[in-house]
């Protein structure tokens, strides 16, 4: 797939990258099915019901978006595929995601998902005797990530690089899903991930946390 990816990449003819873009959705044709089917059984485990159709969709265009952002000598495709594929998931919940009361958990609510009464009881979760008010598949998600959830990327980018351009650079290129030597190659930075890059991420994520929650102030 690495290397058909890397061909699609190279092309410069539009018949023929199309006839590659739709090998290679038909080579991944089973493995969307699948990351698509453990999204959809997600929400049932919180009384949710999410359309399987919303979940396809989403992911058959973060794929398209993983192919197009590939690049020869960066990240895996498999990395940016992982990647792209996490987004598609928490976007769709995102899609049933509105604001919620004093009952809701972090006053997050999904009631035009819910299937059954926030009272309910979830028997075999990890809290025992939680509610559906008092879980939340998002508490998994990491800060960083949980902001890829909740607002668009590309506006976002393009408001943090005015800001500071050289650590947008190395956000924007995380989102795309690259990370140690690739990141560092992929950025200019160097040519691998050394303690001077590294240092560099984390400033890169400490500043562009200060900024989503200035930003959040504002809005």
């Amino acid at each position: 797939m690495e290397e058909m990816v890397s061909i699609y990449s190279n092309e410069k003819e539009v018949i023929k990258k199309e006839t590659i873009l739709s090998n290679i959705f038909e080579e991944m044709n089973g493995y969307i099915g699948k990351s698509v089917n453990n999204a959809y059984m997600k929400p049932k485990k919180f009384g949710l019901e999410i359309p399987k159709e919303d979940f396809e969709s989403r992911f058959m265009q973060y794929l398209w978006e993983a192919v197009e952002s590939f690049q020869v000598g960066g990240s895996t495709f498999k990395n940016i595929v992982l990647r792209r594929f996490e987004f598609a998931e928490k976007h769709t919940w995102r899609q049933y995601k509105t604001k919620g009361n004093e009952s809701d958990k972090n006053g997050i609510s999904y009631e035009s998902a819910r299937l059954d009464s926030l009272d309910k009881r979830i028997s075999g979760s990890v809290e025992g005797k939680a509610t559906l008010a008092q879980i939340s598949f998002w508490k998994a998600i990491s800060a960083e990530d949980e902001f890829l959830d909740q607002i668009e990327e590309n506006t976002i980018i393009t408001e943090f690089s005015k800001v500071n351009e050289r650590y947008a650079n190395i956000i924007r290129y995380m989102m795309l899903g690259y990370e140690g030597d690739a990141l560092a190659i992929v950025t200019g930075e160097a040519d691998s991930n050394n303690a001077k890059v590294r240092k560099l991420v984390q400033r890169s994520k400490e500043s562009f946390r200060k900024f989503l929650k200035f930003r959040e102030k504002q809005y």
